[in-house]
């Protein structure tokens, strides 16, 4: 099976020898196409079952422990999913993800921009709101939740005085009784507009619509009558069509925050992480990604985020690149080297420094934009 009408996914296993390997190599294949003995499959349906190629075994592996591990290229008929992207998700990893030996780690980018549109605004869309085209960019949260919209909206006002590129709330802010999302976000984008005219920059805000799917299209369209200048959501939350689907509307930039996907991206079965947020979450939409940087509390390796960068970053077809964005470990005094190591089509989110900094949220923010511009000469 081969050509046109497939796709292919590829998957690594855990196995004990080349027989184990081929023998949970075939039950993926199977597994995730037509689920039943391939003995008693319907005549009408042979077609559909997926069939096993590239079986090689590897010495570069995602588990801690060193044993046997093989790479397996799956090649599944496109009638599995009929252009559903819901459904290419159940065919990619459904009740094969619940085995503790098997890792999803990449699917075939010809057939994902064919049936994915992808970022609507990308790197080069959200250099143009906030009007930098070379350097990095910068990215403070405002929080705690508990806090006012008042309260809320000062932090908003003395990080654009500073000179922020872009302001997004903490993904725990939603439409709590102590800053209701609609005075939230009309207050912000008032400090916010107020604060530029004193830093003479731009900067975007991008409040939280994270909320029910039933509620999260009339929460976006909402938030782009107040004026706002992006959206932030959490895929793992809201659903991954969910993401596409507010990204077909094209109205703002969607910053996609990794909120509930810890099981899928930590562990050494689930999902690579390179693939997760450079290819499928951008695939789905988002224009900014957010994941947990090296060096922070929640973190990956050095190399994975790299790796995760050069992912959002690699052209695919039609979809356009899109800004990684990773959090934590970020410091006023860890920006030149990340830059250095990152480069410049990256969101530096950076949330503790600036509140713990003595001189307050304008100044410690007016450092952190110093530290970029030195990059953008």
């Amino acid at each position: 099976m081969s050509g046109q009408n497939t796709f292919w996914v590829q998957y690594q296993i855990e196995a004990s020898d080349p027989d184990d390997a081929q023998f949970k190599a075939t039950q993926i294949s199977i597994e995730q196409s037509v689920e039943m003995p391939p003995d008693v499959v319907p005549a009408s349906s042979i077609h559909n079952i997926a069939e096993v190629q590239n079986l090689e075994q590897v010495d570069d592996h995602y588990w801690q422990v060193d044993d046997h591990y093989w790479n397996v290229t799956i090649h599944f008929n496109t009638h599995l999913v009929d252009g559903d992207p819901t459904q290419f998700i159940n065919v990619l990893f459904g009740n094969i993800s619940l085995q503790p030996w098997c890792k999803l780690i990449d699917a075939d980018s010809n057939y994902i921009s064919g049936l994915l549109n992808g970022p609507y605004f990308g790197i080069k869309g959200i250099r143009q709101l906030v009007k930098v085209q070379k350097r990095a960019l910068s990215c403070a949260v405002i929080k705690p939740i508990g806090s006012s919209a008042v309260e809320l909206a000062e932090m908003a006002f003395q990080f654009t005085q500073g000179g922020i590129d872009i302001i997004k709330d903490d993904h725990g802010l939603t439409n709590q009784k102590s800053a209701p999302f609609e005075d939230r976000v009309k207050k912000c984008l008032e400090a916010i507009r107020k604060g530029e005219q004193i830093s003479g920059k731009k900067t975007l805000y991008f409040p939280n619509i994270t909320t029910a799917p039933t509620q999260i299209i009339a929460q976006y369209k909402k938030a782009v009558r107040l004026g706002v200048d992006g959206v932030l959501a959490a895929p793992q939350l809201v659903g991954l069509e969910t993401i596409h689907e507010l990204s077909k509307l094209g109205d703002v930039p969607i910053m996609a925050h990794p909120t509930f996907s810890g099981s899928y991206l930590v562990n050494q079965s689930g999902i690579d992480p390179v693939f997760y947020f450079g290819k499928l979450i951008r695939a789905f939409g988002a224009d900014a990604i957010i994941y947990p940087n090296a060096d922070g509390r929640f973190s990956f390796s050095t190399e994975t985020c790299k790796a995760i960068n050069r992912s959002c970053q690699t052209p695919i077809k039609s979809i356009k690149p899109a800004f990684s964005a990773p959090g934590g470990g970020v410091k006023l005094n860890t920006i030149p080297g990340l830059v250095e190591q990152y480069g410049d089509d990256i969101i530096f989110l950076i949330g503790g420094s600036l509140y713990k900094h003595p001189e307050g949220l304008r100044i410690a923010t007016q450092k952190f934009q110093q530290a970029l511009r030195i990059h953008e000469e």
